[in-house]
C-alpha cells in the first residue's frame, strides 16, 4: 500500500515466526553526495540516535528499544540506508511508534560525542600518513575517479570536522521523506491493526520526492592500477571489471555467474586458487551492483611474492570461462543452491523485509517467484557471453594494497596494461 504522503509501505505476514522486523530504507548515503557533502548521510544516520523529543539522549532511547525486547541496526550503503528493528510480535506496534519518532523527530543533538566516534571510526581505514588503505575504497575509487560512486561512505575527516547542525537538517529535509522511503514490516502481526498504526504514526512524514543518482559515464580510458604501501605479510588484491546494473536485463546473468564462480568450496574460484594452486587461505569473485551499474570483483590476501601469479590465474580463470560455456551440471547446480537460499528468505523477518524492502526502493520484482524465473531461464551461453563481454582482461581494473617492490610492482601492472 502507499500512504497519502507517498510513503510505500510492504506487510508480509510470517506467522509461523515468534518475531517481526520493522525495516525503513531511504535513497540516501555517498551516492547522493558531493565532495563537499561526503560522510554526510553517515554521519546523520548516527545522529538520528542520539534522541528525540520523548526520548532525549541516546540512552533513553536505546532502552526504549531495549525495553521493547526490540534490537536496533542501521547501516549506510553506498545508494541507500537502512534502519531496522526487530522486536517480539506482541510489541510491534510500540516500535512503529519509535521507529517513527526516531526517523521523523531527531533531535540532532550531542555532536560532539558522535564525531568523536565516527572519527576512530574513519582512522580504521587510514594508515600512520593519513592515507586510505581500505582495498574496497581504494577500488572504488580507481573505478570511479570522478564520480560519487568512487567515495568512501564515512567521507574524510577533514569534512566530519566541519559538519554542522544545519548541514545535517538539510540533508534529513532532502532524504528523510516519504516519496524517497519504503516502510516494509514482516512477522507475526495483525495486519490491519498494524497498518492503522503506520498510518497514525508515518503518514506526518513530509512527502518530498525521490531523489534521483548521479548518472555514471566511462567516457576515455582511466588509470587501471593502483598501489598503496601497507606494511604487513600479505598483500590484499582486488581484480574489477565494470559490468551493468541491478535494472539491466542481463542482472539475472550476473546473479548465476556470481554463483558459478564462488558459492561453495566445489566452485572456480576456490577450486583453482586455493585447492589447485595453493595461493591464498581465501579468496573470492562476486559483483557489487547499483541501480544503473555495477562491478565484478575478484580478491584475495596473498604473500607479496605471489601477487603476480594470483592475477595471471583470476585471468587465467576467466579465460577458461569465456572459451568455454559451464557445463550443464554446473549451472544446474548454481541454480539449485540459488533457489534454496531464495525459499529461505521467509525463514527471517530481518532477510524479508530487506529482499522486499530494497526490491521496492529500486523499482526491482518484489515476489521472490519473478527472480527464480528469471534466474531459471539463463542458459550457459548466457553466461560465457556475459563473462566475453564484461570480463575483458583489456578493461580490468587492479588494486593493490601491500608491500611491492619495483620489481614485483612492474610486474602486476603489466598485467593490467599488457
Amino acid at each position: 500500500m502507499t500512504l497519502p504522503s507517498g510513503l510505500r509501505v510492504r506487510l508480509i505476514p510470517l506467522l509461523h515466526l515468534q518475531s517481526a522486523t520493522i525495516a525503513c530504507f531511504i535513497r540516501v548515503g555517498s551516492r547522493y553526495e558531493t565532495v563537499e557533502t561526503n560522510g554526510l548521510s553517515h554521519f546523520l544516520e548516527h545522529m538520528v540516535y542520539r534522541g528525540t523529543d520523548r526520548h532525549p539522549a541516546a540512552h533513553d532511547l536505546s532502552l526504549a528499544i531495549e525495553m521493547l525486547g526490540g534490537t536496533l541496526d542501521a547501516a549506510t550503503h553506498v545508494d541507500f540506508t537502512s534502519y531496522d528493528l526487530t522486536l517480539p510480535s506482541e510489541t510491534i506496534a510500540q516500535g512503529t511508534e519509535l521507529l517513527a519518532e526516531v526517523l521523523r523527530q531527531p533531535l540532532l543533538t550531542e555532536m560532539g560525542t558522535e564525531k568523536q566516534i565516527i572519527r576512530e571510526e574513519i582512522l580504521e581505514d587510514l594508515n600512520e600518513s593519513g592515507e586510505q588503505v581500505d582495498i574496497d575504497n581504494v577500488s572504488r575509487r580507481l573505478l570511479y575517479p570522478d564520480h560519487p560512486l568512487g567515495f568512501s561512505i564515512a567521507g574524510p575527516l577533514e569534512n566530519l570536522g566541519r559538519f554542522e547542525t544545519d548541514d545535517l537538517k538539510r540533508h534529513h529535509g532532502s532524504h528523510y521523506t516519504a516519496c524517497n522511503s519504503v516502510l516494509c514490516i514482516a512477522g507475526a502481526f495483525d495486519q490491519e491493526a498494524l497498518a492503522d498504526a503506520i498510518g497514525m504514526h508515518f503518514d506526518g512524514m513530509p512527502g518530498g520526492q525521490s531523489v534521483a543518482p548521479t548518472p555514471t559515464s566511462r567516457k576515455g580510458d582511466h588509470e587501471r592500477f593502483k598501489y598503496v604501501h601497507e606494511q604487513g605479510s600479505q598483500t590484499e588484491v582486488r581484480l574489477s571489471f565494470h559490468t551493468p546494473g541491478v535494472n539491466s536485463p542481463l542482472a539475472p546473468v550476473f546473479l548465476l555467474l556470481d554463483r558459478i564462480l564462488d558459492d561453495g568450496l566445489s566452485t572456480r574460484v576456490h577450486r583453482v586458487i586455493c585447492e589447485e594452486r595453493g595461493l591464498a587461505y581465501d579468496a573470492f569473485a562476486g559483483s557489487d551492483t547499483f541501480e544503473d551499474c555495477g562491478v565484478c570483483d575478484f580478491g584475495a590476501s596473498v604473500e607479496h611474492q605471489k601477487v603476480p601469479l594470483l592475477v595471471e590465474t583470476t585471468l587465467e580463470l576467466i579465460r577458461e570461462l569465456q572459451e568455454r560455456a559451464p557445463a550443464e551440471e554446473e549451472v544446474e547446480k548454481a541454480k539449485r543452491r540459488y533457489f534454496w537460499d531464495l525459499r529461505t528468505v521467509r525463514d527471517d523477518p530481518e532477510d524479508t523485509v530487506h529482499f522486499v524492502g530494497m526490491s521496492a526502493l529500486f523499482g526491482l520484482p518484489e515476489q521472490v517467484s519473478t527472480i527464480a524465473q528469471q534466474v531459471a531461464d539463463v542458459t550457459a551461453d548466457d553466461v560465457q557471453q556475459a563473462a566475453q563481454t564484461y570480463l575483458d582482461s583489456r578493461h580490468a581494473y587492479l588494486t593493490c594494497v601491500g608491500v611491492l617492490d619495483d620489481d614485483l610492482r612492474s610486474a602486476v601492472e603489466g598485467l593490467v596494461r599488457g
